[in-house]
């Protein structure tokens, strides 16, 4: 009895060790990944994929690349042509965008949630008060009056005088930070007169997403011949293309013909369509009138009144964006050196939810960000205009990433590994999604550091220097965030001020 008991807790064990390797090979994480991530040399990373379709296009990294599978991102820019439609589509992950260029309408659809905004203007060949027959009109009417009494009338007089019914719609621009939940589908199309360019993160690694860590498309309409993505290079279809037509047709109550085309097989446009003619949705004014007001700021209280619930009375109506490009809006501004501006789950609730939040920033001239680390987050920076040079350590105090960043690219920065930001004589701008929805830094020099929290003593005896080389060190930097990169010429604190 003994000898088999051993036996059997050797084969349970064996089975425990055999169930947790099938299950890692189930998530997709590489066996080289599963326990440690190698970043001992970093690099630029550009797009390596372009997914073309009529109106537009996605461009892809590879989200198998050593840096982004350890951070446990995927990125992808898309491009929306003017009147170009991208077709509704919701993924497995949480999803952050950032709008680099343009404007238009977006919306998104969010289960169990009303449709509240209405047009109540009658459509073309309907009177107003009369509910929407179709081509069946007098033959529905008349099958109708037989069965359905008095509920039929009930039923249709709230639908009555109705053109058209959706969830909401809003508007988006340049500088919008964008949240969009998992399974949450959603649509954009650009209104302006240039392309309308989003950089976009999804959160693979997210609680949220139950699947493997590949990104994973589902699309509600559109069909792409090239695929999705670096794992679907077969023609992606759309959900709809899977049914029977006979039981969409039973499900929606219409003919098999229009089932069929709901299906898209014969549609080969991608998944961004060019808008023939008028795009007409119940949508209100712009913005830009209303932005410099603080209630519609904060529709439920000043700035320094916190969301308690973290969902805006309601997941139906919650705020899904953030505008950050605007300097009043700034948490760190210096005339001549640049700003800062950080959004995270106390500006904009959402981001709570799906636990992500981003950083925009703008250096000018011969600026710096001081060194800093990122202390619960990884960060995924990308250059949105100009370059910059940027240098990363890792824990064992090794350089392992000294380049120029330039429009286009980006770069990860692992969690706590130190970096800097230098732009030279030129302009740099870049925006950060960070896998925290309240990312915190911490700086190695000036005002809030924490070689400026450390004692005198201290700083002398772990450095081997004199106490006033160590004054020098805690106190020759009296900005927090941005500051001149004047070379590592010794500097007075009068001089910096003045400066």
């Amino acid at each position: 009895m003994v000898k088999l008991a051993h036996i059997l807790v050797a084969t349970f064990g064996a089975l425990l060790v055999l169930n947790g390797c099938l299950a890692r090979q189930s998530l997709g994480v590489p066996p080289q990944l599963g326990n440690a991530c190698n970043l001992d040399n970093l690099d630029v990373l550009q797009a390596t994929e372009t997914i073309r379709s009529e109106a537009g296009q996605v461009e892809y990294w590879d989200h198998n690349h050593p840096q982004l599978r350890c951070a446990g991102v995927s990125v992808s820019r898309v491009v929306i042509e003017q009147g170009g439609l991208y077709l509704p589509t919701f993924f497995s992950s949480p999803k952050i965008s950032y709008v680099v260029q343009g404007m238009g309408i977006s919306g998104r659809v969010v289960p169990g949630c009303a449709e509240t905004f209405m047009d109540s203007q009658p459509m073309q060949g309907q009177q107003q008060g009369q509910p929407w027959q179709g081509q069946q009109g007098q033959q529905g009417q008349q099958g109708q009056q037989g069965q359905q009494g008095q509920q039929g009338q009930q039923g249709q007089q709230g639908q009555q005088g109705f053109r058209d019914m959706h969830q909401k719609v809003e508007h988006v621009r340049h500088g919008d930070v964008i949240a969009i939940t998992a399974g949450s589908s959603h649509w954009i199309y650009n209104t302006g007169d240039q392309p309308l360019v989003i950089i976009c993160l999804l959160d693979i690694a997210n609680y949220q997403n139950q699947l493997d860590r590949n990104p994973r498309t589902f699309r509600l309409a559109g069909n792409n011949p090239q695929g999705g993505s670096q794992q679907q290079q077969q023609q992606q279809q759309n959900m709809l293309s899977g049914f029977d037509p006979q039981v969409l047709a039973q499900a929606l109550k219409i003919d098999v013909r229009l089932a069929q085309e709901l299906q898209n097989q014969q549609d080969n446009r991608g998944n961004i369509v060019r808008v023939k003619g008028p795009f007409q949705v119940v949508r209100p004014p712009l913005r830009q009138q209303y932005e410099r007001s603080e209630q519609w700021r904060h529709p439920r209280g000043p700035p320094q009144s916190p969301q308690d619930n973290g969902l805006e009375e309601t997941i139906c109506s919650m705020r899904t964006h953030e505008n950050i490009d605007d300097p009043a809006r700034a948490d760190v501004y210096k005339p001549n050196l640049g700003r800062v501006t950080s959004v995270n789950s106390y500006t904009l609730p959402i981001l709570q939810y799906i636990r992500l939040s981003a950083t925009r920033g703008i250096l000018q001239g011969n600026a710096m960000v001081l060194p800093k680390y990122n202390m619960n987050a990884n960060e995924i920076l990308y250059c949105t205009q100009g370059q910059a040079r940027i240098q990363i350590v890792n824990d064992n105090g090794q350089n392992v990433l000294d380049q120029q960043v330039q429009k286009g690219q980006l770069v990860v920065i692992p969690q706590g590994f130190a970096y800097v930001v230098q732009s030279h004589g030129n302009n740099f701008e870049w925006i950060s999604f960070k896998t925290n929805a309240n990312a915190m830094v911490s700086t190695l020099a000036g005002r809030t550091s924490a070689l400026r929290a450390l004692p005198l003593e201290v700083i002398t005896n772990a450095f081997q220097i004199s106490l006033e080389e160590a004054r020098r060190i805690k106190f020759n930097t009296p900005e927090t965030t941005l500051t001149h990169a004047r070379g590592g010429q010794p500097q007075l604190i009068e001089e910096i001020v003045e400066a």
